[in-house]
């Protein structure tokens, strides 16, 4: 299961944010116990990407045009990280996804919608779990917003399971012609 906690938009003057619930996962390393200092074990987090072809975005307004004057709006995973954490037979994974948007000259909007995907799959990239997210992006007097979700995703935990046996995924949703547009572009 994935459930979005938090929403922020980091350039505005004030901070926007958006609790669902409050989830307290702060979690010191060190336990102190009445005897002496152990260290809690550490445990292997799986690796977070971004899908190559999926991290960016360029919309173009509709039509045959596909110059820089025909650009609604530019999108990009700014970057993706977490940290994870042992619940019982379950793997928390708090992952943090920055998305940045620019809006273009052909922009008749002050807002624009981007969706973006998250994945799970095991190490041979069976995909195990996919949830679609969306994110509102208001400009107002702004022209680049920058903007981060943190995510809490569950993952249950077969016995002798490893913690590290899982790949999570993100990009962003492209239609077919912006998917073939990064394709080319890369070439």
């Amino acid at each position: 299961a994935m459930e979005r906690i938090r929403t922020s938009d980091f350039t505005g003057a004030a901070v926007r944010r958006i609790f669902k619930h409050v989830v307290s996962l702060v979690i010191a390393a060190i336990v102190l116990s009445a005897c002496s200092k152990e260290v809690e074990e550490q445990i292997a987090c799986p690796g977070v990407e971004v899908l190559q072809d999926l991290g960016e975005l360029v919309r173009f307004r509709p039509g045959s045009g596909r110059d820089a004057t025909d650009v609604l709006i530019e999108a990009w995973v700014d970057g993706v990280g977490g940290q994870c954490f042992l619940d019982g037979n379950e793997l928390l994974v708090d992952i943090n996804v920055r998305l940045g948007i620019r809006r273009g000259p052909a922009a008749d909007t002050r807002k624009a919608k981007i969706g973006y995907l998250v994945a799970i799959t095991d190490l041979n990239r069976n995909v195990l779990s996919r949830q679609p997210f969306e994110a509102m992006f208001p400009f107002s007097n702004r022209n680049t917003i920058l903007f981060e979700d943190t995510l809490d995703l569950r993952i249950p935990l077969r016995p002798g399971q490893q913690t590290n046996g899982f790949l999570i995924y993100v990009g962003l949703e492209l239609s077919k012609p912006e998917l073939a547009y990064n394709r080319r572009k890369r070439k």
